[in-house]
């Protein structure tokens, strides 16, 4: 590939990389910005997030309208607490509430007895529902419409001619949303009417009050408005001063269990288990997700631009050389074995042991005489004995005139025998 052509290549995937900058880096209006890489609806009392609800809980923590407040972080068995001198609230903002059937048979035990309950989300307890509702699976009215917008307002006549605006923002951007209101039609209707506390523009209900026994449950349908992004906004924060007074006075346990699901696997869960997305729409709905998958692309992009090409062959690895030197010996005996040469032949063994002995231990010597010997048998470790036999047969065949294939034989296997046993 050319200089030119990778310029082309580089200045593309620079020019990619601004519009997708464009369309994922906007911000939106100045007056919608919530900055933040974190847009999971957690509704989580301590975060401080876009939907977490710190603002909230701050406002519980001031307003002086309620008592002591205390987190419930495990089953309400076991933590929600009933002191019969003051009124004990029940408090739950989440996207779903996965209350299992025999703690919301303890909650209603508890509002039964004079407390009371207060629930905002989409999703709430099927066991509670089922005291109330015709149909405890479909709460809501099939005519809820899907809009950016929602004006809010409260039944009471102090406060009816108040409009409260709420805008869906998310991610920055304000986008479509299905606001969620009541079916009236739905509740039992041999139990009292249940008091339709507030409502849209459109009087489609949002948030009820239903009494059971001593007490009052609440269920508030739209979640959203108690985010931190609804109560930045001047409507947002006010609507929820104002839900707040329609409480009565006491101390909040605010449950933060409950926000998840603790259902064992296969067990039933009537009022529904997570919403399942498919891994691109989550990737889509976090920015910083989002930049990762456009960084991931261009990267592999890049690679298999620049270095898909053919490279060069990988070079074998070289082979040691290996020392033949015993080969070209046993070469040369065969040779002189052959030819009849056996006084020459002895002299090439004993030249070629004594190198061995030299190279091998660094002991050079001229004459094996008893001090070579004694060194060789201590570096060896080959007994003494057959050293000097080695070498006296050396001396001993080198004085012959005539040497037989025995005699060769017998030295050529004492030298082999210290090649295969010396150290």
């Amino acid at each position: 590939m050319g200089k030119a052509g990778k310029i082309s290549i580089i200045a593309g995937v620079i020019i990619i990389f601004v519009v997708l900058l464009y369309f994922f880096g906007g911000k939106g209006s100045s007056s919608d910005t919530y900055i933040s890489d974190n847009w999971t609806e957690t509704f989580d009392p301590d975060d401080k997030g876009p939907y977490g609800t710190f603002m909230l809980k701050e406002l519980l923590d001031t307003a002086g309208m309620f008592g002591n407040f205390l987190s419930i972080e495990n089953t309400l068995e076991e933590e929600l607490e009933d002191n019969a001198r003051i009124n004990d609230i029940y408090f739950f903002i989440g996207r779903t509430n996965y209350m299992e059937d025999s703690t919301a048979e303890f909650l209603m035990d508890f509002v039964e007895k004079g407390n009371t309950a207060f629930i905002a989300a989409r999703s709430f307890p099927y066991r509670i529902c089922q005291e109330f509702f015709y149909d405890a699976e479909y709460l809501f009215s099939e005519n809820s419409k899907t809009d950016s917008v929602q004006h809010l307002k409260f039944s009471h006549p102090e406060l009816s001619s108040k409009r409260y605006k709420y805008k869906y923002v998310y991610n920055n951007k304000t986008e479509q949303k299905t606001w969620n209101h009541f079916d009236t039609t739905n509740f039992l209707s041999y139990l009292d009417p249940p008091r339709m506390m507030g409502r849209n523009t459109k009087d489609q209900v949002n948030f009820i009050r239903l009494q059971h026994g001593e007490g009052w449950i609440y269920f508030h349908s739209i979640p959203y408005c108690f985010t931190n992004i609804s109560m930045m906004k001047r409507d947002g924060f006010i609507y929820a001063e104002h839900m707040l007074e329609h409480i009565p006075h006491g101390r909040v346990q605010w449950d933060r269990y409950n926000l998840e699901s603790h259902y064992e696997y296969g067990n039933d869960d009537p009022g529904g288990g997570e919403e399942r997305r498919s891994m691109l729409e989550f990737i889509m709905k976090h920015p910083p997700l989002v930049w990762a998958l456009i960084i991931l692309l261009v990267g592999a992009i890049l690679y298999a631009l620049f270095k898909g090409r053919r490279m060069q062959e990988v070079i074998p690895a070289a082979e040691l050389k290996e020392n033949t030197s015993m080969q070209y010996v046993n070469t040369l005996s065969s040779l002189y074995m052959q030819s009849g040469s056996h006084s020459k032949l002895i002299r090439l063994k004993e030249k070629t042991f004594l190198n061995f002995i030299a190279e091998r231990y660094y002991i050079l010597t001229k004459k094996a005489d008893d001090k070579f010997i004694d060194k060789v048998a201590i570096k060896s470790q080959v007994d003494k004995n057959l050293i000097v036999d080695i070498f006296n047969l050396f001396e001993q065949l080198e004085g012959i005139s005539e040497v037989t294939d025995d005699q060769l034989i017998m030295l050529h296997q004492k030298i082999e025998y210290f090649y295969k046993n010396c150290r």
